[in-house]
């Protein structure tokens, strides 16, 4: 299967271990995801790390380690609360373990995290759009400004036209 990666650069630990998982390599997945763990660190790339172990969770949980998987999903929860998809890949793990109350607890999270970005998004949405109507109709005040001034210059034209006649305007009027 050919990759499609970016070629201009050496692709990332997390972008092989997303290849290796999507062909159901999943030792190899695991490899690479522990690769990047080992290069992310320090808290500048607390998102980056909580990407790769819940990649790593999914690649653990399918290979049916899922001490592991609970270990990592814990582990990205812990750097990144906010994010459901961490929720979600505790509540798996936790769901194979048949720690069904401990799953739905962590799904519920999950989906609180997920309402909550939809609801920031939304709310960015709105301030964005609104901000480009505000624009738009200062844009469009301008043009209906400038049309108003250019019906003035044309009546003013013909009004010079009509009082002074074509020879003092270089010929280029009509005359009506």
């Amino acid at each position: 299967k050919a990759r499609m990666l970016n070629w201009l650069r050496r692709p990332d630990a997390k972008e092989l271990g997303n290849e290796a998982y999507k062909e159901k390599n999943l030792d190899e997945a695991v490899l690479q995801y522990t690769r990047g763990l080992e290069r992310c660190q320090g808290t500048a790339q607390t998102e980056e790390r909580s990407k790769l172990l819940a990649n790593r969770s999914a690649a653990h949980a399918k290979l049916g380690d899922y001490e592991a998987a609970l270990s990592d999903a814990e582990e990205a929860a812990r750097l990144q609360p906010d994010w459901p998809k961490a929720w979600a890949r505790k509540g798996k793990a936790l769901t194979c373990l048949q720690r069904h109350k401990a799953a739905a607890s962590s799904y519920a999270r999950g989906l609180e995290c997920a309402l909550t970005l939809m609801q920031k998004n939304d709310e960015r949405h709105e301030r964005e759009l609104e901000a480009l109507q505000k624009q738009a109709k200062t844009a469009s005040d301008s043009y209906m400004a400038l049309l108003g001034e250019t019906e003035t210059l044309k009546r003013q034209l013909e009004d010079y036209t009509l009082m002074f006649g074509e020879r003092e305007t270089g010929g280029k009027a009509k005359a009506g």
